[in-house]
């Protein structure tokens, strides 16, 4: 009883910002239309080129050079309706990946989600990847691929909306 008394109080103390890496976020947004119609039997990309970094903006607003920068990992990742009246529970497994845009096979996936919940509604949360995607924020644009397999084919058109938080680490 006393040990778990001691862990739930433990449990409760913990700030959130108390385990994040010391360093800042980057905020990324892309609307994307999922089309109707779409099988199942294939994989589907979804490709945004030419998105600015912004990362030395970041920088000069939060006073840090790029040699003070560890790394550039994935703090959250989420896909959801822009409407809040899509329904995902035809994806079965997404893929996030960032690559540059002069080759397209060197790639890092930042974010991916298996299996996704059979009814996650209008957000489906990404779950973040360990990758260090420094080499593709730290250059002044980079591309994104949302990878989507499908457990059934779609029966109705959905504006979606990638929402990306990287946390630049010190």
């Amino acid at each position: 009883m006393v040990l778990l008394l001691a862990a739930s109080l433990l449990g409760f103390s913990c700030n959130k910002e108390e385990t994040l890496r010391p360093g800042f976020n980057m905020l990324y947004q892309q609307n994307f239309i999922i089309p109707v119609g779409i099988s199942e039997f294939e994989v589907h990309h979804f490709q945004f080129d030419n998105i600015p970094t912004q990362y030395q903006q970041y920088l000069t607003q939060h006073k840090k050079t790029d040699g003070e920068i560890t790394g550039v990992f994935t703090n959250k990742a989420a896909i959801s309706g822009l409407f809040g009246d899509a329904n995902l529970d035809f994806i079965d497994q997404v893929s996030i990946r960032v690559y540059d845009q002069a080759n397209e096979s060197d790639f890092i996936e930042i974010a991916y989600r298996y299996p996704v919940p059979l009814d996650p509604g209008n957000n489906l949360p990404v779950l973040p990847s360990l990758a260090d995607s420094k080499r593709f924020f730290s250059q002044s644009r980079f591309a994104i691929d949302v990878v989507i397999w499908l457990r059934k084919p779609t029966t109705q058109e959905s504006e979606v909306r990638i929402d990306l938080e990287m946390r630049a680490t010190l």
